[in-house]
């Protein structure tokens, strides 16, 4: 075909200039949209994971959005309902048995009762009171992951020190040896029941058990429970949480106890949430942290403060 006017009369790069920015941009726009809709379901796990509570259970995510996301959100939430499922039927599995234990160990404490030679009858009575500290401590547990008591402002420092002197007034050696005045949001009772839990494992274990409340500018409170005892090896640390749980099993003919207080204080302190750390001291014995939020606009003589109550406090426990 005749091309007449050649060569152009102007330089041709100005207009292939332009068609290669305009290209550039309308690539840019569609491997930007491409690349969003492949990462939703990403942001969406993401975002799942970050959100779990300290019950562990996933929250119900919205079933809307590309093909994509609403995929991955009715996975996530098919596996929360199992997993709600899983964890509702292992604890009335648990509350059941230990409810059905006291049947018979009411039954074999009476029959036990009739036992001539003494020895024995010691022995058998020994071993019921475990087997009843156990159910009781696994109903506790049960009790304890499905509570919702609401939460209210409790003085950390106050709190502790009533704890203290409940368990001294057991004999166990306890002492408090700083206290600054520290105040968070959390169930009251359920958080003495943790401390009480921590302190007695470490007057008992571990001979005395000194304690710290402290306050650090990172917004948390402290409570620190340092004993002198001999520890727990490296390894057996990130095993201490589960249930039943001992260093030594052959300690439960001497020390009372199911395996089951760390459970309980910390499953108390993550709903309220916090959380606990234990290690190994430098020199010798157990170091147990409990890790909480503080509240920063209270005073010790506000009246929205709740104190600990003494006389409550120790019934609750009983």
């Amino acid at each position: 075909m005749p091309i007449p006017d050649l060569p152009p009369q102007r330089k041709p790069w100005f207009g292939l200039l332009k068609w290669l920015a305009l290209i550039t941009v309308g690539v840019t726009a569609i491997a930007v949209f491409t690349a969003h809709r492949m990462v939703q379901p990403l942001v969406l796990l993401e975002n799942a994971v970050e959100s779990v509570g300290p019950d562990a259970i996933l929250p119900h995510l919205p079933e809307r959005g590309p093909a994509e996301v609403r995929a991955t959100a009715r996975a996530l939430n098919s596996l929360s309902s199992r997993l709600r499922k899983a964890i509702e039927s292992r604890m009335r599995l648990l509350a059941t048995a230990g409810h059905d234990l006291r049947t018979p160990i009411t039954r074999m404490r009476l029959r036990a009762e009739f036992v001539e030679d003494d020895e024995e009858r010691s022995l058998w009575l020994a071993d019921l009171d475990e087997l009843e500290r156990i159910a009781d401590s696994a109903i506790l547990l049960v009790r304890e992951e499905s509570g919702k008591a609401a939460p209210e402002t409790v003085w950390l420092d106050r709190l502790v020190a009533d704890v203290a002197g409940e368990l001294k007034d057991q004999n166990l050696d306890v002492t408090v040896t700083e206290a600054q005045p520290v105040s968070v949001r959390t169930n009251r009772l359920g958080l003495a029941r943790a401390l009480r839990n921590l302190m007695i494992n470490a007057a008992t274990h571990g001979r005395r058990a000194s304690v710290r409340v402290e306050g650090s500018e990172d917004g948390k409170a402290r409570v620190l429970i340092e004993d002198e005892g001999p520890g727990i090896p490296p390894e057996l640390l990130g095993q201490v949480f589960e249930p039943f749980f001992r260093v030594d099993p052959g300690r439960r003919q001497n020390i009372p106890g199911a395996g089951l207080g760390l459970t309980i204080a910390r499953e108390i302190v993550q709903r309220a949430g916090g959380d606990i750390k234990i290690s190994n001291r430098a020199s010798c014995g157990l170091r147990q942290v409990i890790e909480l939020s503080k509240v920063e606009d209270l005073s010790p003589t506000s009246g929205r403060t709740v104190a600990a109550d003494p006389s409550t406090l120790r019934s609750s426990l009983a």
